[in-house]
């Protein structure tokens, strides 16, 4: 057996940016050992398999990076959309579908400009004791580098479909020069049950600058992560960042990997507390897996 693979940069309009996930556009046929098997093989921090649609939704993904199956994965989100647009899977005139995940059945929306923004989950903040101590020693930091002045003082736990514990960093140099100990770190987000820490900083323009580190997953440093900016974009309008109507910024990601992303996170208080995240994405290559029977 065949299928058909491919790799997209998402969260950005140029190639060899952003953030690469694996895709396999037609997943019908796969066993989970398979796609696990996939996803190692493709050694990106996520590989997503498109299933059929329902009557309720219009595909099933699921999500694996190289060591296990997470239930939701934004920037693989965001590289299968625009996969499926620029193959035809989904017909030009298209604005809106709805994907089933394991994070429950999310909206997608198609921008005039070729943005693609995903509906994340309902935002929870996790309230879990941190053991501040132990964090700020695995990244390194002092207590009084810690905080976004006026806005959050302490690291919390949100999820808007998978936990992250949100750092504030004092200034972006700081941040950038953060190098948290990975083995330390990743037995301290097994013991949290995240999946790891998103640090951020926002600059003297209102710039959010992030990173996000997950080695608990096999992840040591993403370039672009859209559940961890959607919780962020969450936890930010708690803090009454932001207008009566909602919240808009562009998180600026993976800069300092070389990998420059540029994720859209969008609080929408209208009828609901909605978060949703996007951006654009790129596709840069395509190929057959040969899988074993």
């Amino acid at each position: 057996m065949k299928k058909e693979i491919y790799q997209v940069d998402a969260f950005t309009h140029k190639a060899y940016s952003g953030n690469p996930a694996g895709v396999v556009p037609n997943a019908e046929g796969l066993s989970s050992l398979q796609m696990q098997l996939i996803a190692k093989e493709m050694n990106l921090s996520e590989t997503a398999f498109v299933f059929p649609g329902s009557i309720d939704y219009d595909f099933e993904l699921r999500f694996f990076t190289p060591t296990g199956e997470v239930d939701l994965c934004g920037h693989a989100t965001i590289a299968t959309f625009s996969l499926l647009k620029e193959l035809g899977i989904i017909p030009p005139h298209k604005t809106q579908i709805i994907q089933k995940t394991k994070a429950g059945k999310l909206n997608i929306r198609f921008l005039e400009d070729g943005s693609i923004l995903m509906q994340q989950t309902s935002p929870i903040n996790l309230k879990k004791e941190i053991p501040l101590d132990e964090l700020f020693a695995i990244m390194g930091l002092a207590s009084e580098e810690v905080g976004v002045e006026n806005l959050m003082e302490f690291p919390e736990i949100w999820s808007t479909g998978l936990p992250d514990l949100l750092l504030p960093i004092r200034s972006t140099e700081i941040l950038k020069n953060l190098i948290p100990a990975m083995d330390k770190l990743a037995n301290l987000s097994q013991k949290l049950n995240i999946v790891g820490v998103h640090a951020f900083s926002i600059d003297k323009k209102n710039q959010v600058w992030c990173r996000n580190f997950a080695p608990a997953f096999g992840i040591p440093e993403e370039s672009a992560t859209g559940t961890s900016n959607g919780a962020l974009g969450a936890c930010l309008y708690t803090k009454r960042w932001g207008s009566a109507k909602g919240l808009s910024f562009v998180a600026h990601q993976g800069d300092w990997m070389k990998k420059p992303s540029r994720i859209i996170v969008q609080i929408d208080t209208g009828n609901d507390f909605q978060v949703w995240v996007g951006g654009k994405a790129v596709t840069v290559f395509e190929g057959k897996l040969i899988i074993p029977e």
